[in-house]
Parts: C-alpha cells; structure tokens; sequence
C-alpha cells in the first residue's frame, strides 16, 4: 500500500542524457554543448582571463569524456555537481602551477586599462556589474583563499544554491551559508583597506 501512495521519480531527459553518455558519444556530445558555455564561463571567472579559461575548460571537457564511463551518477543535477567540481580543481591547479597570482592581477589590470569604453565584461552581463571598479574587486578577490574564492564564484556567477555547492565543495551547505558569510565579511575588509 505504501509503495502505491508513493510518487515515482521522474527521470528527465537530461538524466537519460547523462546515462547515455557513459556509453554513446552522441550523448556526450550533447552535455558538452549544453555546459561548455556555462563551464567556460565560470572559468573566465575564476581565472579573470579568457585565453586561460578556454584552455582550462577543454581540459575540463577532455577529463569529462576521459572519467565518463567511471562517473557514479544517473542524474543531470549528479552531472552538474561533478563537472563543476572538476572545474574547480582544475581552475585551482592551474593558479597554483602555472601562475603567480600577482602576476594573474597585473594581466587583468592591463586588460582593464586597455579597454577604450570602459565596459564591463560581458561575461557579466547586466548593468549594476558595470558600476563596480573590477580591477579592485578582483584584487581584493585575489587576496582571499582558493577555496573562498570558489565558493564566492559559485554563489555570485553561476548562481548556486548552498546545497549545490556544498556538493561541488563536498561541504555542509550550512557549513557552505557560514563560509560564504566570513568570506563576504573578509571582502569587505580588504575593499575598505584600499
């Protein structure tokens, strides 16, 4: 009688995307198209330089097609969770082996100084983003730790909810809602210093 009160899950078409691509390239393929740019995006984020972000997002995109067979979820939210975590790790190892962050920040300070309108990224999009002094803010990102600065990046750019990115994190997301709130207040500390 219970199992009849009980509703079934729905299994979306994402998901069956998911489980096919553990065995057809087809598939792959369509969870490529459907999360490079959100990927490439969230890389240009972290990383604050294009030519970076793509060369860390196809390396993401080669790990994806490499650990697919072996990846443990059936669900399109199993998906995002994990190709997320690999951006992440993988946006974090390329910061710690291939640039010193000082020099990562003068890179985006020339970008900025060379812009001839001032605009803002369009990776930003919308207005009120265009207002903040980026070259500052991004300074005062880069003086926080690797793992704040992903939680900051998850939250505010990809638009994560806490229980998301404690998966991405393998964190509590109440663990997740305090870290964000202590990082958010060191941020502001660093902003007032300058």
């Amino acid at each position: 009688m219970v199992a009849i009160m009980a509703k079934p899950v729905e299994q979306t078409a994402y998901d069956d995307l998911v489980v096919l691509a553990k065995t057809q390239a087809g598939a792959l393929g369509k969870l490529y198209e459907l999360y490079y740019d959100r990927i490439f995006r969230f890389c240009v984020h972290r990383l604050f330089n294009r030519t970076t972000a793509e060369d860390v997002t196809s390396s993401v995109f080669l790990t994806v097609a490499r650990m697919i067979r072996d990846f443990k979820g059936r669900t399109e939210q199993d998906f995002r969770s994990w190709i997320y975590t690999i951006a992440a790790n993988q946006a974090n190892a390329h910061i710690r082996k291939t640039m010193r962050r000082k020099r990562l920040m003068n890179n985006v300070l020339v970008q900025r100084s060379a812009e001839d309108d001032g605009s803002t990224d369009p990776a930003c999009g919308s207005a009120p983003w265009s207002r903040l002094d980026w070259p500052t803010v991004y300074a005062a990102i880069q003086e926080l730790k690797p793992e704040h600065q992903t939680i900051l990046t998850l939250r505010f750019f990809e638009n994560m909810d806490y229980d998301e990115i404690g998966r991405v994190m393998d964190a509590r997301p109440a663990t997740i809602r305090v870290t964000l709130h202590r990082t958010l207040r060191r941020l502001q500390d660093v902003l007032r210093d300058d």
